[in-house]
């Protein structure tokens, strides 16, 4: 398995060696705060000179846009992980249509009470049931580094040229659309959407709560009046307008 430092061939870096940063210290800064980017795992915002790829000796690139609209958190998930090793690709080479809905998966799985597994059926889910409307046009020049060590293991960069995409021959539809957790997935279909931060906490995806003396917590009104909820509300649209964060105090 390739480096995580590698840096990858000149057909792969064809695309990107224009990709000049575009967004100063001021908007970076906020990022590192806003997201507990902590610094020990060394971020540094690029100079004006420099470019997504190839790759820093210790070091990767992430993006902004990975944070703000994708639900991408520090340190990712076992199932992230499990992602970037089953294809094999490397987390600069995700795009943000795809790193969303892989989080809005997760959480998913998660609200229904389910492990996020790579299972075949998954697999196809993944491909199959999440829609996103992209806006950011420059999000590939609003990025920065950060120590390779802040992925666990290893990655392997996909040599890709501009129109090529990652395979994955799933089984016939018959093999898993009966499958309880496939058919609750898409019974309820819906756009990818930014996820609030006690919610990403309560599923275990997040660890960004800075007050220990609270435990995020919502409630659901409909109508005025005060109802019941599920984690997988905040996938629903029409429901998720409702919930209110009403976070608690920790003893109680």
């Amino acid at each position: 398995m390739a480096s995580k430092t590698s840096e990858p061939s000149s057909s792969a870096q064809a695309s990107s060696d224009a990709l000049y940063v575009k967004w100063g210290l001021v908007s970076f800064n906020n990022l590192i705060q806003d997201y507990d980017i902590r610094a020990k795992w060394n971020p540094v915002l690029p100079s004006k000179t420099d470019t997504t790829f190839p790759l820093k000796k210790g070091k990767i690139t992430l993006f902004s846009y990975f944070f703000k609209f994708c639900n991408f958190r520090l340190p990712i998930t076992k199932f992230c992980k499990m992602v970037l090793d089953h294809y094999p690709i490397y987390i600069s080479q995700l795009h943000p249509l795809g790193l969303v809905k892989l989080r809005q998966f997760e959480f998913a799985c998660i609200a229904l009470g389910h492990i996020p597994e790579l299972t075949a059926r998954c697999r196809c889910v993944l491909l199959e049931r999440y829609s996103y409307q992209f806006r950011d046009k420059d999000w590939k020049k609003k990025f920065f580094f950060i120590d390779a060590s802040v992925i666990p293991g290893e990655m392997q960069w996909r040599e890709m040229g501009p129109k090529d995409k990652v395979s994955d021959d799933g089984p016939p539809k018959d093999a898993y659309v009966e499958n309880d957790l496939f058919k609750r997935l898409c019974e309820r279909p819906s756009e990818c959407s930014v996820i609030p931060e006690g919610a990403l906490v309560m599923a275990g995806i997040s660890l960004l709560w800075r007050d220990i003396r609270l435990y995020p917590s919502f409630r659901w009104d409909d109508e005025g009046v005060w109802g019941k909820w599920s984690l997988f509300d905040f996938v629903d649209p029409p429901r998720n307008a409702a919930l209110r964060a009403v976070d608690r105090v920790t003893n109680e």
